[in-house]
């Protein structure tokens, strides 16, 4: 199987779909849910792990979990790049009822990311597949140098989501991926040419739905666990990741989504802007011209595909299911602890991860004179938009993040040149950029961060403190609004004396604090 076939890393019911071979139902298809929110329960149809990372030595331990016990689920994994959200990995995993599939991510003798797998799970492509290819750099910046890329790919985020349910039948896919003794076939079966069926996109829901493949409208379930582990200094931070349900906004009630399956092959997509809202897969002013992106059906679906009912005075599905999306996880404010304390040699960062800001505006590599440019989506204007951003190089960035530091005495620096971000330019606003931001507390100067290694997208905060807290201000584009943004503080430290006489590293981590 091409490498390109993982990701280039790797009116009527039916709207807005007109002159394409697949269909979307939207208005009163199987679909029950017209909504999204975050899911407390840390179970949902969307998961969002809020980094990843192979640098100074980190590796990364995903582990993928169906607490469904009576549904298959067909399952889209896609790793971005931690600078633009561009796709440098993506996969299908096809979870049986009860199910985990487990991958481990480290760097490999070329300074690339790379994903390997020993679990008997179901995916598109093969696990061998998989295996022996490494993270994509054709997505990033082709004018940076092979290490500049190698190095994009060593830091990001993660979107995982339930694009059908794959309910118990004796034909179908339910047979090829459930496991037997511990091993699901993963291959056509005799008459049973489901596996090989789905390589072909079909016509709408009801063609997946149908007898010879078996799926169903999504629900939720899925859970998903994360490690990031540095054996070199002998420390470990883990988490669950962010949440996303399907609801009935009337009742607050979990629904189903569309079935949003796409194959994962490299087929070019029609359309592509009916079922996406990344400004790269539309033309100039979204209409058709030359897209800076060509898409492939692996590029499908993404978070913005359409998963939940919209009314018939939606022009637009795609944007609003980024809004929806953007809204389910969109705070205010991020609150959050650190330790610089350096008679622990106590080191702190914080990960903060824009999941939704690719599909309000993204960059373009391709223009003239080889310049970066910020290409937007007009119609998810909600949150991002030329107003709150800026391009840095070759990045995006947030502006008019307030911020605000205490000590552990509830002191607060009497003068804003008590606290510096840096980099940056005096006098000028402080940019956070790119789409997964670290920000290292009182570690100026260096080329990455103190506790993970971070240089794709970071930032540094110097207070005056060697310990405390900080709020900072996260205003959205339209008033009262705020930012989406998932992330957590890691921390580590090193204890010269603990009470056996036994020193030791430490690594802690704290989920951020929302104001929503």
């Amino acid at each position: 199987m091409k490498k390109n076939v993982l990701a280039l890393s790797i009116a009527t019911a039916v709207v807005g779909f007109a002159g394409s071979a697949h269909a979307i139902q939207t208005i009163g298809g199987g679909a029950t849910a017209d909504d999204l929110r975050f899911g407390n329960t840390g179970t949902g149809h969307m998961l969002l792990v809020p980094y990843f990372s192979t640098q100074d030595g980190n590796a990364m331990l995903l582990s993928l979990i169906n607490t469904d016990s009576v549904n298959g689920k067909a399952v889209k994994v896609r790793f971005r790049g931690a600078r633009n959200s561009d796709d440098v990995f993506d996969f299908q995993v096809f979870l049986s009822p009860g199910d985990v599939w487990t991958g481990n991510v480290s760097k490999n003798a070329n300074g690339l990311s790379f994903l390997t797998t020993e679990d008997n799970t179901c995916t598109k492509p093969s696990k061998a597949t998989i295996n022996e290819t490494p993270f994509i750099t054709s997505r990033l910046n082709p004018n940076v140098t092979g290490e500049e890329k190698a190095n994009g790919t060593r830091e990001g985020y993660i979107e995982i989501f339930n694009m059908a349910d794959i309910p118990k039948s004796d034909n179908g896919l339910y047979p090829l991926i459930k496991h037997k003794n511990s091993v699901a076939k993963c291959a056509n079966d005799g008459a049973n040419t489901a596996w090989t069926a789905i390589n072909t996109d079909l016509a709408d829901e009801a063609a997946y739905k149908a007898s010879g493949i078996g799926m169903a409208n999504p629900t939720t379930g899925l859970a998903a666990n994360w490690t990031l582990m540095n054996v070199p200094k002998a420390l470990s931070w883990s988490g669950s990741a962010t949440a996303v349900e399907a609801i009935t906004a009337a009742t607050q009630t979990l629904g189903t989504g569309n079935i949003v399956y796409f194959p994962q092959t490299s087929v070019n997509v029609a359309n592509p802007v009916n079922y996406s809202s990344d400004p790269l897969f539309a033309g100039s002013a979204a209409v058709a011209t030359t897209p800076a992106v060509k898409a492939a059906m692996y590029d499908l679906p993404d978070m913005s595909t359409p998963y939940t009912i919209f009314t018939a005075a939606s022009t637009n599905p795609p944007a609003d299911q980024a809004i929806k999306l953007a809204d389910a996880i969109e705070t205010k404010a991020v609150i959050n602890e650190f330790w610089t304390e350096p008679t622990i040699s106590a080191e702190t960062d914080w990960v903060f991860s824009m999941p939704t800001r690719r599909y309000a505006v993204a960059v373009d590599y391709t223009t003239a004179n080889n310049k970066p440019t910020a290409v937007y989506n007009a119609s998810v204007n909600k949150h991002f938009t030329m107003g709150n951003t800026t391009m840095n190089g070759d990045a995006v960035c947030v502006l008019n993040v307030g911020y605000t530091a205490y000590d552990r005495e509830e002191n607060s620096p009497e003068s804003p040149d008590d606290v510096v971000i840096s980099p940056g330019t005096p006098n000028a606003p402080t940019l956070f950029c790119g789409e997964t931001s670290v920000l290292s507390f009182n570690n100026a100067g260096a080329d990455k961060s103190a506790v993970l290694g971070a240089s794709v997208a970071l930032k540094d905060m110097d207070v005056k403190y060697p310990n405390g807290w900080a709020r900072l201000n996260t205003p959205g584009s339209t008033l009262g609004s705020g930012l989406p943004i998932v992330g957590q503080a890691f921390v580590s430290a090193y204890n010269p004396s603990v009470a056996s006489g036994t020193a030791g590293n430490f690594g802690v981590n704290w989920g951020h604090r929302f104001v929503r």
